[in-house]
């Protein structure tokens, strides 16, 4: 894949495309990460991608359970397919430079993204499987100080927030889990939080462009018309997008959440109306704040 990327380089059309190439733009600093790590996140990706979900790991026995493992004495066998991680990469570096305005000045870091950070109440932690789990809680969200931001630093917010995700090696090598507490947030609050084309472009990093895979969408606290919207969608899923998606229904989130990501000590304090025990998540250990109890 180094080779490949060297290639592209030596191949480019313009200086501005052999920028590209140089990743210029990733926050590896941020996450004490190099060029490699990020590689690696594209090949496991590859891997797992080409998998299906009946061969994901069942020694995990969390809701969604775990990426398919590579085993040692099978290593040198698996079909890590490099083409696929290089597609990848590639939108990866296209879509980084078509935004690299927005993320070098000044240059992507945890310090320039934090009054951003503390408008979306995001939190991200690890289940008792590994998995990296990203708590969206839409209903403690400020949605009008997020609708009043500027494109920029939504999408610098959505860049840091994704590298966080991507290049944790919990992520990569068991997988994602989004849970999304949407505290009954209206139709017309959801659709004008953020703006339509800042809303697709970060819809698009965030599916078709990172290396992750969800191993279990989370949903709660969901209003009526969502309801809707995912009966009318479902009739599109496939079997395996279905079984990657959790409804949890109102009374059950105490149960449903301890299924999910294995108990009350690994749930953030102040995660929606559920008392979980944990104060200090990936974030706070990183850069040294406990969690806000709201």
């Amino acid at each position: 894949l180094k080779e490949m990327v060297q290639t592209a380089k030596s191949q480019s059309a313009t200086e501005e495309e052999e920028r590209a190439w140089t990743f210029h733009t990733t926050p590896f600093k941020d996450f004490g990460k190099t060029e490699d790590d990020a590689l690696m996140a594209f090949l496991r990706w590859s891997v797992v991608d080409s998998h299906p979900i009946e061969d994901d790991d069942e020694s995990c026995q969390l809701i969604g359970m775990a990426n398919y493992q590579i085993s040692t004495s099978t290593a040198n066998n698996e079909k890590i397919n490099v083409s696929k991680a290089f597609r990848r990469l590639t939108s990866y570096v296209h879509w980084m430079e078509s935004v690299s305005s927005h993320l070098l000045d000044p240059p992507l870091s945890y310090a320039s993204i934090s009054p951003s950070l503390s408008i979306f109440s995001l939190r991200v932690t690890h289940d008792s499987c590994g998995r990296l789990v990203w708590w969206v809680n839409l209903g403690k969200t400020q949605t009008n100080l997020l609708r009043d931001q500027s494109p920029k630093e939504t999408i610098r917010l959505f860049v840091w927030v994704a590298h966080l995700l991507f290049l944790d090696e919990g992520a990569q090598t068991n997988g994602l889990v989004v849970i999304d507490d949407m505290g009954e947030i209206g139709f017309w609050d959801y659709m004008t939080m953020l703006p339509v084309q800042v809303g697709i472009s970060i819809d698009r990093f965030l599916i078709s462009v990172t290396p992750l895979k969800a191993k279990n969408v989370v949903l709660m606290h969901r209003p009526r018309w969502v309801e809707i919207a995912y009966s009318l969608l479902s009739w599109f899923l496939t079997s395996k997008m279905k079984k990657r998606v959790t409804m949890i229904e109102k009374g059950d989130e105490n149960e449903m959440l301890e299924k999910i990501v294995g108990g009350t000590s690994l749930i953030p304090a102040n995660f929606g109306d559920f008392e979980g025990d944990l104060i200090v998540d990936i974030v706070g250990k990183q850069h040294g704040h406990e969690i806000v109890i709201s």
